[in-house]
């Protein structure tokens, strides 16, 4: 696996990577299991690499929303959403959802 792209939050809190592996591009968070691939990002018809680039540089400059689920207090999950309030319905009776930008702020 070929690491393209790695940021940390100011905070040190979270690590995002881009990598690749053969021919297969992934994007997601160190350590967790949601990603998301090239192909789902370009859809309104962008080339995946602008896709790749403005997925990257909207999470960075906080356009994005990142969900954080703990349960007892250690982070269980960490993924992008753009539903809060699905995230919100279906979270487990033992966890809590803290959702946040890149730089640590509250987003909601």
């Amino acid at each position: 696996m070929d690491i393209l792209e790695q940021h940390t939050t100011p905070d040190g809190f979270l690590k995002f990577v881009v990598c690749r592996n053969d021919d297969d591009v992934c994007l997601g968070f160190d350590g967790f299991a949601w990603h998301t691939h090239p192909e789902l990002l370009a859809d309104d018809g962008v080339s995946e690499d602008v896709a790749v680039r403005r997925f990257v540089d909207g999470l960075l400059a906080g356009r994005v929303v990142i969900a954080v689920a703990r349960v007892g207090g250690a982070v269980r999950d960490v993924w992008v959403t753009d539903d809060v309030e699905s995230d919100l319905k279906h979270k487990r009776d033992d966890e809590n959802i803290e959702f946040r930008y890149w730089d640590g702020s509250n987003a909601a």
